[in-house]
């Protein structure tokens, strides 16, 4: 039962992480290059489906925790730092230099994914 509830405080986590560090934070910074965003329209289904990315984030990170025991909150935070850098690190940073994205903009998204990641390693280290 506990992977449950651990799976779903991450999720709210990792929502509220995404919400201030990819939706609030520099969020007029986003308009310095407009032709790179999508227009409004249609927007809360993308809201949707972007929540959709950060459960499977929560879950995924949880199972993953879980299945190589790395329940102690040191390991769960090694383990989150771990994937932050060879995951969405390097690719913020490639999109960075490939499409035009303000810099703030790029180190909120970094910032944000390794809170979030951060955040559900002691969630799930606290829980399991």
């Amino acid at each position: 039962m506990n992977i449950y509830l651990a799976m779903g405080a991450a999720f709210v986590a990792a929502s509220l992480v995404d919400w201030l560090f990819m939706g609030v934070l520099f969020h007029d910074r986003y308009k310095v290059f407009p032709e790179v965003w999508r227009d409004a329209r249609d927007e809360r289904r993308r809201i949707i489906l972007a929540q959709g990315s950060s459960a499977m984030t929560a879950i995924g990170f949880v199972l993953l925790a879980g299945r190589l025991h790395m329940l102690q909150v040191e390991s769960a935070l090694v383990l989150a730092a771990a994937i932050w850098f060879i995951g969405p690190l390097p690719l913020l940073l490639g999109n960075h230099l490939f499409i035009k994205l303000d810099p703030l903009v790029t180190i909120s998204h970094a910032a944000g994914w390794l809170v979030k990641l951060l955040l559900i390693g002691v969630i799930a280290a606290a829980l399991l």
